[in-house]
């Protein structure tokens, strides 16, 4: 808008004249709904093709049909997609492996047990479950005092791994496991 005349300075000496032109009042801008509404739809399509990306990264880039690659399609299939993931998700948790160390049998006994480089006492029965660690080798071994008959088993993830029974006076009843470095496996040490 410009200055009326009364408004405006007055005119310095050795300045050209100006000249007045009045000038009608510009009229308010009113939004445009059409490009408010482009510029929502356009951002949509941009998101949904987006999100397509998402999903095809995250399943390796592989497509199911044609219509998977759909923007419509993409976007219907994001539920099902984060559904059919979690069980894998889950699926990818190991549980915690252990070891247990198992006596049973009558008669006085002495028993240790425990990982390479520790031995733990024990008595007859008894059943001790412990997280499995680092170490290579477990045992388990239980000497009779007198008489009578014991068993000793030792467990990984509740599988028997190596198993021993003794009886009369003073046998001992022995339990090792070791773990084979080439297949990851454990085998009895006893065997063999």
């Amino acid at each position: 808008m410009s200055t009326p005349p009364w408004a405006q300075q007055p005119q310095q000496p050795g300045q050209p004249q100006q000249s007045f032109q009045p000038q009608a009042p510009e009229p308010p801008k009113k939004k445009s709904k059409a490009k408010t509404s482009a510029g929502v739809g356009c951002l949509g399509v941009v998101g949904i093709v987006v999100l397509a990306a998402v999903i095809s990264a995250a399943g390796g880039g592989k497509s199911g049909s044609s219509t998977a690659n759909s923007p419509a399609a993409a976007h219907a299939d994001t539920g099902n997609s984060a559904k059919a993931a979690a069980p894998h998700s889950a699926a990818k948790k190991k549980t915690p492996q252990t070891v247990t160390y198992v006596v049973t049998g009558t008669g006085g006994a002495d028993v240790q047990y425990g990982p390479a480089g520790s031995s733990v006492q024990g008595k007859v029965p008894m059943s001790v479950t412990k997280p499995l660690g680092n170490p290579q080798y477990y045992s388990i071994t239980v000497q009779l005092q007198g008489g009578g008959h014991v068993t000793c088993q030792l467990k990984i993830n509740d599988k028997v791994i190596s198993q021993s029974t003794a009886s009369g006076s003073y046998n001992i009843a022995s339990c090792e496991i070791s773990k084979d470095m080439y297949s990851d496996k454990w085998t009895d040490t006893n065997a063999g």
